[in-house]
C-alpha cells in the first residue's frame, strides 16, 4: 500500500518550509493569495489529505461526534440497536452519523474501498467510533485497531474480535447452545438447525459460525452426532423460513427439533409446515431466537430466546461513558447473554 502524502512531501515539491506550506493550506498567517493557490493545487496533485486528528489535538478542539459503523442494517434487532444507541447519545448532545456497507460486499476490492473509507472517517477525529462488527471485513477491523493505537476510542459490540479495545458481546455461540440443550433435555435426540448461509472463507465476525459451534457443543455434551443433513442454510427471515420448509419436507428421515436462528425465519417455516400436513409441535418441535413480538403471534406461539437489545445498547452507551472519562483503563469485554422464554412449540417427541 503506498504511503499517504505528508506535509512534508508538498514543502518538498514547491521548495518551500514546511510550516508555511501548513499555514498556507490552514488560511492562517500573511501568506499572498497566489501563494495559497499554488500550495493548494500541487497538495491536490500530490494527493495529500490534511490530518484532522493531529490539527485538532494541536488547536485542543474535542468534537462532539460518535460515528457508528456497521455491516449489517435489517429489519429486525441489528438496526433497532443501532437506533437504540444513536437515540441515547444524541440525548446527550452528539451527533451520531451512521456508516454502513452491504454485508455480502466481501470481496478483496471492496474490502479495501471500506477500509480505505474507514481511514479517512478516523482522520476526522470523531470523539469515539462505535462498531456492530457483526460481517466486518478484517481490514476495517484493522483500521480501527491502528486508530485506536493512535490515541482513538474504539467501542465495539455484538460478536468478539481479536483486538485490544472495549467490546460489549452478544454471546450467540452462548445463545445456540442453550437452545440445542433446552430441545435436548426435552428428550430430543433428532435435532436440526436453521440458520444463514456461512460465508466462504469462515469470518471471526459471521454470527453463523457462532451459532454453528454453540449447536455441535450442546450435542456433544449429550453424545449426539450431528448430522449435517440436518444444517440447512437459508436466506434470512421469512423467505429463509420458506427456503427451510422445502428442505425439510423432502427429507425422508426429518429431525423432531429445530433451532432457528430468528422468529421471522420460524413463523414463516411453521406456517409453510403447517399447510404441507406437519402438526407442531406434535411431528416438529421448533425453537427461534431473538423473542421478536412476531413470537407471540404465531399460529403456535413460539418457544425462543431472547436477544436483549436495550441491555446491549445501554452497555454499549454507559462503556463509552466509561471510557471518555478514564482513558487509562485497560480494554474492557462485557458478555451479554440471552434468556429463554418458553411457550407451546417445544414438546417431547413422540419416538427418540
Amino acid at each position: 500500500m503506498r504511503k499517504p502524502t505528508t506535509l512534508k512531501d508538498v514543502a518538498g515539491a514547491l521548495g518551500m518550509h514546511k510550516s508555511t506550506v501548513s499555514l498556507a493550506l490552514s488560511g492562517k498567517g500573511t501568506i499572498s493569495a497566489e501563494t495559497r493557490k499554488r500550495v493548494s493545487q500541487v497538495a491536490k496533485e500530490l494527493g495529500y489529505e490534511p490530518n484532522v486528528l493531529a490539527q485538532r489535538l494541536a488547536g485542543g478542539v474535542e468534537t462532539t461526534t460518535v460515528s457508528i459503523l456497521s455491516g449489517v442494517l435489517d429489519v429486525g434487532l441489528a438496526t433497532e440497536k443501532i437506533l437504540l444507541i444513536q437515540q441515547e447519545l444524541s440525548a446527550h448532545g452528539f451527533e451520531v452519523p451512521l456508516y454502513t456497507w452491504h454485508s455480502h460486499s466481501a470481496s478483496k476490492e471492496n474490502s479495501e474501498r471500506q477500509a480505505a473509507q474507514v481511514r479517512n472517517l478516523c482522520r476526522q477525529r470523531p470523539r469515539a467510533i462505535v462498531c456492530a462488527v457483526q460481517r466486518l471485513p478484517n481490514a476495517i477491523l484493522q483500521e480501527l485497531d491502528a486508530y485506536q493505537a493512535r490515541g482513538g476510542v474504539v467501542i465495539s459490540y455484538d460478536i468478539e474480535v481479536p483486538y485490544e479495545w472495549d467490546q460489549i458481546v452478544f454471546d450467540r455461540e452462548d445463545n445456540a447452545y442453550r437452545a440445542a440443550k433446552y430441545l435436548l433435555e426435552a428428550g430430543h435426540r433428532k435435532l436440526g438447525l436453521g440458520m444463514s448461509h456461512l460465508r466462504e472463507p469462515v469470518s471471526p465476525t459471521d454470527p453463523q459460525a457462532h451459532r454453528l459451534q454453540g449447536f455441535q457443543r450442546a450435542l456433544a455434551e449429550y453424545d449426539v452426532p450431528f448430522r449435517p443433513e440436518w444444517l440447512f442454510h437459508t436466506s434470512t427471515y421469512e423467505r429463509g423460513g420458506v427456503e427451510l420448509a422445502k428442505q425439510f419436507l423432502v427429507l425422508r428421515d426429518r429431525p423432531t427439533a429445530l433451532a432457528v436462528v430468528n422468529d421471522y425465519m420460524a413463523m414463516a417455516l411453521m406456517n409453510e409446515l403447517t399447510q404441507a400436513g406437519v402438526r407442531l409441535p406434535d411431528d416438529l418441535s421448533l425453537i427461534g431466537h431473538d423473542n421478536q413480538p412476531i413470537a407471540t403471534y404465531c399460529p403456535v406461539p413460539l418457544t425462543t430466546l431472547t436477544q436483549p437489545t436495550e441491555k446491549i445498547a445501554q452497555a454499549v452507551v454507559a462503556q463509552l461513558w466509561k471510557r471518555l472519562e478514564e482513558r487509562e483503563l485497560p480494554p474492557q469485554r462485557i458478555s451479554i447473554e440471552s434468556e429463554l422464554v418458553e411457550r407451546q412449540s417445544v414438546t417431547r417427541p413422540k419416538e427418540n
